[in-house]
């Protein structure tokens, strides 16, 4: 019995470590840190799970203050109106003067398998597809993006074009291709503007990513005007706590690219 009762005590910390270590991973699920860390869901639960069975033994203290500091970010964010405001400052939408654009481009987003353009994508392109044809002759710009990187993988220009079509228009439909941040996009759409001489330029986008999208074209040397498109994950601003956690993931998101952009100098918080 003597060597059971020590293997159950020897194994009873790192048990509790590797417990407490995945619901501080389920908590960090719901504000949406391992997203913002651009790591996949599936490939974090091994790796905590290791790690909550080695420090259960040595640090499970820790791991008890590293949830409860987790569990109140995921309270304030359900239960308070902070997320929100936090948010807020992260939107820009400017006037908008369509005589003095000379495009309206559309930020990207994922598309399924069968490249038809999915949520946050969607909203936009249909929010610069009805900006447009309030002044047809403007060029319409958007990026042809594939389901995954793949040469082979669905595009998702069919689909754009469809949905373009359903709205006559006279101006023509420009595209920008090989693209996998906002990064990339913002660069090829200001080399297509000088080459057009474009001097402004209105930029849809989704309101939490508005900002950082718009500022880092205008760090390029395009003048920009932000429009923003529907959100419709979430309220605007966000209500229900379910509404609440979807702002949170998003403001962790765009906080931690914030912090890569400013530090590589790719936009300028203005």
């Amino acid at each position: 019995m003597a060597p059971i009762a020590r293997f159950r005590q020897s194994a009873e910390l790192p048990s509790q470590g590797a417990l407490v270590a995945l619901l501080i991973l389920a908590a960090a699920w719901l504000i949406g840190i391992p997203e913002a860390l651009g790591v996949a869901r599936p490939a974090t639960i091994p790796v905590v799970l290791v790690l909550g069975l080695l420090l259960g033994r040595w640090a499970l203290r820790w791991l008890y203050v590293v949830l409860a500091i987790v569990a109140v970010l995921v309270a304030v964010a359900a239960w308070t109106p902070v997320v929100p405001q936090l948010a807020a400052p992260f939107v820009r939408s400017d006037r908008v003067n369509l005589d003095s654009v000379d495009a309206v481009f559309v930020f990207s987003g994922t598309v399924n398998s069968r490249g038809l353009v999915m949520g946050e994508a969607l909203d936009r392109l249909l929010t610069g597809i009805a900006l447009r044809a309030r002044r047809p002759a403007l060029p319409l710009v958007v990026s042809n993006v594939r389901a995954d990187e793949r040469s082979t993988a669905a595009a998702s220009a069919a689909d754009q074009r469809a949905l373009i079509a359903l709205v006559p228009a006279s101006g023509p439909v420009e595209w920008i291709d090989s693209v996998a941040s906002t990064r990339d996009e913002a660069v090829r759409l200001t080399r297509r503007a000088f080459q057009a001489r474009w001097r402004r330029v209105a930029v849809v986008t989704s309101p939490m990513h508005s900002r950082r999208a718009c500022a880092t074209v205008e760090t390029l040397g395009l003048a920009v005007t932000c429009v923003v498109a529907p959100w419709r994950p979430s309220g605007w601003p966000a209500r229900a706590p379910a509404e609440r956690l979807l702002v949170m993931r998003r403001l962790t998101y765009e906080t931690l690219a914030w912090i890569q952009y400013r530090v590589t100098g790719w936009a300028h918080w203005s």
